[in-house]
């Protein structure tokens, strides 16, 4: 049997209250790739002559204890903590996705801890499909990519002046994954429940005329600014000359 500790309220009847309702605790897990992550059971709990287990998927035994012999298995070695029972998931991956239950085996089995375990967030990958470039134009096609193999990919068109898509954007496309164009850049985002991330490209490497584009536009912007200062200049010199009059 489990047996539960509990302070001067700790009859008969309290106790299988305490275990009953723990016993169908159930708890959501959402984490992203590559952290740590602690698993912990029902405070108080000594197993006695009772066997403990951490089952992943209801049906690999990760950690076996009974009495002073444990056995782990051997990727979960170093990650279990006899004295609170806990385990650490450590550097998480999507492989660690599912269900992991903590459960004291004797004349039946009772249930202390549920996790199911969602590992979330994959690397966003924004790559160029081909480029077709001329003097004065520019159609190019990009993908959209994430590691469980989700891909969008869309078709633009860029003259000197502006860029537009090509083709109409698909009817349903990856609820995650959005593909988009601001000024400079071209921009695939990635989002899930805990984290956002993006790839970006700029248009210029792409469509290398733009290069020219920028440059005249950095030529015009510096012989204005050059002719504001000349402007300037000559108006403080006739200002002072008449002062001086």
């Amino acid at each position: 049997m489990v047996k539960v500790y509990l302070k001067p309220l700790g009859t008969i009847m309290l106790r299988y209250i305490f275990i009953l309702f723990f016993r169908f605790q159930f708890t959501d897990k959402i984490i992203q790739t590559n952290r740590d992550l602690l698993l912990t059971v029902t405070e108080g709990v000594q197993i006695g002559e009772d066997v403990f287990y951490w089952k992943f998927k209801n049906s690999i035994n990760i950690i076996r204890l009974n009495g002073d012999k444990i056995t782990i298995k051997e990727e979960y070695k170093g990650r279990f903590f006899k004295h609170n029972l806990s385990l650490i998931l450590i550097n998480v991956q999507l492989s660690d996705s599912g269900i992991y239950t903590a459960v004291v085996s004797g004349t039946k089995d009772v249930i202390l801890s549920t996790y199911d375990i969602r590992v979330e967030v994959y690397p966003v990958l924004l790559s160029v499909d081909s480029v077709f470039n001329s003097s004065e134009s520019c159609n190019f096609t990009v993908s959209c990519t994430i590691e469980l193999s989700l891909s969008i990919s869309r078709s633009f068109t860029c003259d000197r002046r502006t860029c537009e898509e090509a083709s109409p954007a698909p009817s349903d496309p990856p609820p995650s994954l959005h593909l988009s164009l601001s000024d400079v850049s071209i921009i695939c985002n990635h989002s899930n429940h805990v984290s956002w991330r993006n790839d970006t490209k700029e248009i210029q490497q792409v469509c290398p005329f733009g290069n020219e584009l920028i440059l005249m536009f950095d030529f015009v912007f510096n012989s204005m600014l050059k002719t504001v200062r000349v402007v300037s200049c000559i108006t403080v010199v006739l200002r002072r000359g008449r002062k001086s009059k």
